[in-house]
């Protein structure tokens, strides 16, 4: 008798040393956007930053054309494509507006929720602005600057300011 509560002790003992000194599994990526602080050991499920930002959005908003007037700007579609990019840093942004393809904005990741889109020159707008992705919500503020040439052939800058809100669209 006193020799099975022995074994039946050991048992225990290993099972509870054993359990004890499993590491508790989950993302260990800090980058990624279900990174768990608390696991020690991956378990392959890390979402990389930037995937989460991928999709189509459908988005309304507004424009700010010169001071305080602000038009609104309806069913705009927004295109996130992944990019060729190497790390978690970078992604294309794909900006059409009626099933009217404009060419893609470059964007970079610079944090979990937040995108910018650096200064960039397309035909004769210039683009520039920032962005942020919350779960399923968009939200997204760029300028486009418009080359005019008048017909004194003399040149200015035409402004406008986007504010955009997107819920994306199920996959």
């Amino acid at each position: 008798m006193r020799k099975n509560l022995y074994i039946l002790y050991v048992l225990i003992a290993t099972v509870a040393v054993s359990i004890g000194c499993q590491k508790p599994r989950g993302c260990t990526d800090p980058y990624s956007d279900n990174y768990d602080p608390e696991a020690k050991q991956d378990d392959d499920t890390c979402i990389p930053t930037r995937d989460k930002f991928l999709g189509q959005y459908l988005a309304n908003g507004t424009i700010e054309i010169g001071q305080d007037t602000l038009v609104p700007y309806e069913q705009i579609g927004i295109n996130i494509e992944d990019s060729t990019a190497i790390g978690n840093t970078g992604l294309i942004i794909g900006v059409s507006d009626f099933d009217q393809p404009l060419y893609a904005l470059r964007g970079t990741v610079n944090s979990t929720y937040k995108f910018s889109v650096d200064r960039q020159t397309i035909g004769n707008y210039t683009f520039y602005g920032d962005g942020e992705v919350n779960g399923r919500v968009l939200e997204m503020h760029y300028t486009r600057l418009e080359l005019i040439t008048l017909p004194d052939a003399t040149t200015y800058n035409d402004s406008i300011r986007l504010n955009l809100y997107a819920i994306k669209e199920p996959e």
